[in-house]
């Protein structure tokens, strides 16, 4: 009778065990086929060029309320992985200014060309630079562009979660912005 009842009892644990091992696998599949959703509609929001106001002159100060804006958002990180945490996200703009705007700009801080290149390590240019645009919001810079950056504009405006930098191009009335969202 012993023998009977270790025979069912081990027999009961194997098919528990066997049960588990097919549960962990369908799990981590439907979790992975959950992160291939994830994975493509974060892709599709990062291909995405906005045009909504996401941004006011409290936000990203001397732009005035702006006609026009075209922005991009890329995560820093993975907000699809399973580890816990806020993601911090980056942000790039392309805004055209009212003129009034941009010179009023230009005339409250000490702006200075931005070189064609930039060293790899600049105390002058910590974020992404105009040339570092990315891709999409490139058509929306007419060619030959000279933009002009302030470190005094960046240091000012730069703080807490949100770590912000300008760059201006009076004579067109246009700003580049990029943020970081921490």
């Amino acid at each position: 009778m012993r023998r009977v009842l270790l025979t069912v009892v081990g027999g009961v644990v194997a098919a528990a065990a066997v049960v588990g091992s097919i549960l962990a696998v369908v799990g981590t599949w439907q979790a992975d086929a959950g992160a291939t959703d994830c994975s493509e509609q974060l892709a599709a929001g990062q291909a995405t060029v906005h045009t909504d106001r996401r941004w006011t002159e409290a936000d990203i100060p001397g732009v005035g309320s702006y006609p026009e804006i075209h922005w991009q958002t890329q995560a820093a990180g993975n907000p699809c992985s399973r580890a816990p945490g806020p993601t911090d996200w980056r942000y790039q703009g392309v805004i055209r200014l009212r003129p009034e705007d941009a010179t009023a700009l230009a005339d409250r801080y000490d702006w200075r060309p931005v070189p064609a290149v930039i060293p790899s390590y600049s105390e002058e240019y910590e974020f992404e630079t105009p040339n570092q645009m990315w891709p999409a919001l490139v058509p929306f810079v007419p060619d030959g562009t000279r933009w002009l950056h302030s470190r005094t504009w960046t240091e000012t405006h730069s703080q807490g979660t949100q770590w912000t930098d300008l760059y201006l191009a009076p004579d067109q009335a246009l700003a580049f912005v990029v943020l970081y969202d921490h």
